[in-house]
C-alpha cells in the first residue's frame, strides 16, 4: 500500500515529529508499505529539514507553502493569505495523490484536515492533541470574548472535518469519549509508543538533586506557573535545582520572570540531543502543562523510573499516573503543585515505589512492539 503522511514540518524536536519518524521507521522495516511524508513548512535557516533519524526508505516531499509566514500579521491579512495558501495546498495535494497513486492519506491534524475527506484516496486522521486543543491554544495566548468565540468556532470546524473520515485515531480514552459525544462514530484509541524503547537508558541509581521539566517553551507547558511554584521551594531547599529543558517562543518571557522572582537555582537548559541523560540525572519530573494531548514527556520519565508530579490538566496525565503511579494536583493550582513537589523531594522512599510501579506499567503498555502491532493491524484492515 502507498501511504502518505501529512505533517506541517519535521525540523522541530517535538513529540509529534518524534513519534511519526519512529512509527514510519518501524513500518518500512516490518511491512511492505511504501511511505511518503509530505510537509508544508519551510525549515528555518540553519535547520535541517528532518530533526530525528529517518529510514532512507521513507520519502520526504516538501511543498514549501509556508503557512507560518503569515503568523504575526494582522488577523484580516493573515486570513486572506491563509485562504490563498489553502487553495494552493489543496491543488498540490490532490495532484500529488493522483500522480503517485496514493492509496491512503493520513493527516496529523495539519491544514489538510479541513478538506481531507474530499481527497481522491482513502483518508484518516491521527490527532496528537485533544479535541479542544484549538480553544486551549487561543485562550492561552489571547484573552477576551472574541478569542473565546473564535476558539469555539475552530473546534466546531475540526469536528465537522473529522466526522466523515474512515478512522480518527486519538491517544486517550477520555479524548475518544469527548469525540463520541460530538457524534463521531469513527474513533479508536492507539496511544503513542515510548520513543525510548530499544534505546539504552542509563543507570539511575545516582540521581542528583534536580527537579526536571521538559517541553517547548510555550504557554501550553505552564512553565510560568512552575516558576511561581518553585519560589518557596528554592527558599527552603537551596541545594536543589530546577532544570527546564526545551526551547521556544517564551524563552525571553521566562528569563524575565526568573529575574523578577529572584530565582538563582533555575536553569533554562535549551534543547538536548540526549534526553535520557536528563531523565537519569534528575530526582523528579514535573509536568505543569495547562493542557496536553497525551504527554510523551511524562511517559518517557516513567520509562526511565523517574518519579512524576503533574497538573491534572485535560487529557494525558490522569491516565498515565492513575493507580498511584505518580502524583496529580488540581490543574493550575500553583500552591498545591509547590507542596507536592516538596513532598516528593522529601519522601524518596515513597517516590521510588511509585516510580517503579509506573515504569513497569510503561514497559507493559507502551512498548514499540505493542503499539506498532495495533497500527499494523489497523492498516491491514
Amino acid at each position: 500500500m502507498r501511504i502518505l503522511y501529512c505533517i506541517p514540518a519535521l525540523y522541530n524536536s517535538g513529540g509529534m515529529e518524534r513519534v511519526l519518524t519512529q512509527k514510519v521507521n518501524w513500518l518500512v522495516g516490518h511491512t511492505d508499505h511504501r511511505i511518503t511524508i509530505l510537509t508544508t513548512e519551510c525549515a528555518p535557516e540553519g535547520r535541517q529539514q528532518v530533526y530525528f533519524r529517518l529510514d532512507n526508505r521513507v520519502q520526504i516531499v516538501s511543498l514549501d507553502i509556508n503557512f507560518d509566514a503569515d503568523y504575526a500579521k494582522p488577523l484580516a491579512i493573515k486570513w486572506i493569505g491563509h485562504m490563498q495558501r489553502m487553495r494552493q495546498y489543496r491543488r498540490a495535494l490532490k495532484d500529488y495523490i493522483h500522480r503517485e497513486k496514493i492509496d491512503l492519506c493520513i493527516s496529523l491534524g495539519g491544514k489538510e484536515i479541513a478538506f481531507l475527506q474530499a481527497l481522491p484516496c482513502r483518508t484518516m486522521a491521527e490527532l496528537h492533541f485533544a479535541k479542544d486543543q484549538r480553544q486551549h491554544l487561543l485562550q492561552a495566548t489571547h484573552h477576551g470574548a472574541f478569542w473565546r468565540l473564535l476558539g469555539y468556532i475552530r473546534t466546531r470546524q475540526l469536528v465537522r472535518a473529522v466526522k466523515p473520515l474512515e478512522r480518527l485515531v486519538v491517544l486517550t480514552e477520555k479524548d475518544k469519549a469527548d469525540w463520541e459525544k460530538e457524534g463521531c462514530s469513527n474513533v479508536m484509541v492507539i496511544p503513542n509508543p515510548c520513543c525510548l524503547d530499544m534505546q539504552h537508558v542509563a543507570d539511575c541509581t545516582a540521581r542528583k538533586k534536580i527537579v526536571l521539566a521538559v517541553g517547548r517553551l510555550h504557554e501550553q507547558k505552564g512553565f510560568d506557573l512552575l516558576l511561581h511554584a518553585w519560589k518557596p521551594i528554592e527558599n527552603n531547599y537551596p541545594d536543589w535545582m530546577l532544570r527546564i529543558v526545551g526551547e521556544g517562543p517564551q524563552q525571553d518571557v521566562l528569563e524575565k520572570q526568573i529575574r523578577k522572582l529572584s530565582l538563582h537555582h533555575v536553569v533554562l537548559a535549551g534543547r538536548t540531543d540526549n534526553i535520557t541523560k536528563e531523565y537519569s540525572n534528575a530526582s523528579l519530573l514535573v509536568l505543569s502543562s495547562r493542557y496536553e494531548g497525551f504527554s510523551l514527556v511524562l511517559l518517557e520519565a516513567m520509562w526511565c523510573g523517574l518519579p512524576c508530579v503533574a497538573f491534572d490538566c485535560p487529557q494525558g496525565p490522569s491516565e498515565l499516573l492513575a493507580d498511584h503511579r505518580g502524583w496529580l494536583v488540581p490543574s493550575g493550582d500553583i500552591f498545591s503543585l509547590s507542596k507536592q513537589i516538596e513532598y516528593t523531594m522529601t519522601h524518596p522512599g515513597e517516590a521510588s515505589k511509585r516510580a517503579q510501579k509506573a515504569q513497569m506499567y510503561a514497559y507493559n503498555t507502551y512498548s514499540e512492539s505493542n503499539i506498532m502491532y495495533r497500527w499494523k493491524k489497523l492498516l491491514e484492515t
